[in-house]
C-alpha cells in the first residue's frame, strides 16, 4: 500500500503566508476531496510541518541562533525529522507549496509547483529584491523541485515551464488544475436579481460611488500583478467614456496590500494617471463582500504579467462576470475563448476590450454565459481525483527505484535553473 503524508500547515491560521492566500484554499479543498481514498491501494495521512520545525531540543537550540534560523530549520533540521517519528510510516510526503520543501531529504517527497514566477520574471524580481538572500532562496527552491520524486503542476503552463526552465522530464510531472468554490456559481443568478436598495447599501458601506459601472480587480499588488498598467487602462476607459458620453466607470481594487512599497506604487500610479477620484481601493475584503462585488460589477479587469493558474479569473467566470484579462501564461488556458484578452503591456488593447464589454451588453452577456459553463469544468473534486492519480504514479516511480536511489533522488539537468 502507498502511504502518503500530506502537509496541511497552510490551514494553520498562524502560518499567515499561506493561510490567507490561495494555498490555504488549495489545501483545504484537497483534504475535503481526497478524504479517505478507496481501493485499498492508497492511504493519506496529514501533518503540519510548522509543528515539526518548532518541536524538540534541536528546534530550541536553533531558536538561539543570531541569524539564519528559518533556513537552518528547513534545510538541516526538517529533513532529519521527515523520516522519523510519525512520518516514518509514509512512503512519501506531499508538500502542496514548493517553497515549503527542503532542498534534500532522506524521505522521498512530491511537490505541487504553483509557478516559477521569480525565474520567468527574474529581471523584475531581482530589481525589487536585490541581494544574495533572495538568490539563495531561489536556488534552494530550484533544488527542491529538481530533487522531488514527482511533481504536480497547477496548469499546463506551469508544467511546461518546469520542463523548459529546470529541465525536469515531463513524465515526472502531472497537471492537476485548481477548482472553483461552488458558491461562486450562485453569484451569476444573484447578478440578475440584485435590487436598487441592495446595490445602494453595498456601495455606501464600501465607499463606492452610486450609479457608476464597476471595473473590478481582485488580487494582490506584487510586481507581476501589473497594477500600474491596470490603473492606466482604467484611466483610458474613464477618459474615453467622458469624451463619448455615458456612465463613467469606477475602478475598484479588492485585495490585500502587503507592504509600504506596494501602497506607494499604487498611489504613484493613481497620481500619474489622475485616477485617485475614480478609484476605490478596499484592501482585503471578506468572502461575503467579495461575492457581492462580483455580483455588482460590470467587468473583471486583470492585466497580470504572469499567473501560475489565475484563480481570480476563474472565480469571475463562475460568478458570471465578463472578463478582460492578459493573453499570457495560464490565463488563456483557463479562460479559453469566453472572454476578451490583450497583451499585458498594451494599454490601448486593454482599454478597447473593456469598452467593448461595457458598450456591447449582448456580447458581454454571451461571453459571461460561455465562461460560466466553462468554469463548471474546473471542480475541486477533479483536482482531488487527479491528485490521487499523481500519488499512485509517484508511488510506482518510488517503488521502482532501488532503495538508495529512492532515498537520494536523482537531480534533473539544470537548464539554466540556478
Amino acid at each position: 500500500m502507498i502511504r502518503v503524508g500530506l502537509d496541511i500547515s497552510a490551514l494553520d491560521p498562524a502560518f499567515k503566508c499561506h493561510a490567507q492566500r490561495g494555498i490555504g484554499r488549495y489545501v483545504s479543498e484537497l483534504t475535503r476531496t481526497i478524504g479517505e481514498p478507496g481501493g485499498g491501494d492508497l492511504s493519506v495521512g496529514y501533518f503540519d510541518h510548522t509543528e515539526l520545525l518548532h518541536a524538540g531540543l534541536a528546534a530550541r537550540l536553533v531558536n538561539m541562533l543570531p541569524a539564519g534560523r528559518t533556513t537552518v530549520r528547513q534545510q538541516m533540521l526538517y529533513p532529519l525529522k521527515l523520516n522519523a517519528g510519525s512520518l516514518k510510516q509514509y512512503s512519501f510526503v506531499h508538500f502542496p507549496a514548493h517553497m515549503d520543501a527542503p532542498a534534500w531529504s532522506p524521505k522521498p517527497f512530491v511537490l505541487t509547483v504553483l509557478d516559477l514566477i521569480p525565474l520567468i520574471l527574474k529581471d523584475l524580481y531581482r530589481a525589487n529584491r536585490p541581494g544574495w538572500r533572495f538568490a539563495f532562496a531561489r536556488w534552494l527552491e530550484i533544488r527542491s523541485i529538481q530533487q522531488a520524486a514527482f511533481l504536480l503542476a497547477i496548469s499546463e503552463t506551469t508544467a511546461n515551464d518546469i520542463h523548459r526552465v529546470l529541465g525536469v522530464p515531463r513524465d515526472r510531472i502531472m497537471v492537476t488544475p485548481l477548482g472553483v468554490d461552488e458558491s461562486f456559481f450562485s453569484i451569476a443568478e444573484a447578478r440578475k436579481r440584485i435590487t436598487a436598495d441592495e446595490s445602494m447599501s453595498l456601495r455606501v458601506r464600501l465607499g463606492i460611488p452610486v450609479g457608476r459601472p464597476i471595473l473590478l480587480y481582485v488580487g494582490g499588488h506584487d510586481e507581476r500583478k501589473n497594477i500600474r498598467t491596470l490603473v492606466e487602462i482604467a484611466a483610458e476607459v474613464v477618459r474615453e467614456v467622458e469624451r463619448q458620453g455615458g456612465d463613467v466607470p469606477v475602478l475598484v481594487l479588492a485585495g490585500r496590500i502587503s507592504s509600504p512599497k506596494e501602497e506607494e506604487r499604487l498611489n504613484v500610479a493613481l497620481w500619474d494617471f489622475s485616477m485617485a477620484s475614480d478609484t476605490v481601493s478596499l484592501g482585503y475584503v471578506s468572502d461575503e463582500d467579495l461575492r457581492a462585488l462580483y455580483a455588482e460589477s460590470a467587468v473583471f479587469l486583470f492585466p497580470s504579467l504572469y499567473e501560475g493558474f489565475g484563480l481570480p479569473v476563474l472565480e469571475a467566470m463562475a460568478a458570471g462576470l465578463p472578463v478582460a484579462c492578459s493573453n499570457v501564461s495560464s490565463m488563456p488556458e483557463v479562460l479559453g475563448d469566453t472572454g476578451l484578452t490583450f497583451k499585458p503591456t498594451d494599454v490601448r488593447g486593454g482599454c478597447k476590450a473593456v469598452l467593448e464589454l461595457l458598450r456591447t451588453p449582448e456580447l458581454a452577456a454571451n461571453l459571461a454565459d460561455a465562461a460560466l459553463k466553462r468554469a463548471r469544468t474546473f471542480t475541486w473534486e477533479r483536482t482531488g481525483r487527479l491528485t490521487l492519480d499523481a500519488y499512485r504514479a509517484a508511488g510506482e516511480r518510488i517503488g521502482a527505484m532501488p532503495t538508495t536511489e529512492a532515498r537520494l533522488l536523482p537531480k534533473a539537468a539544470s537548464a539554466g535553473g540556478s
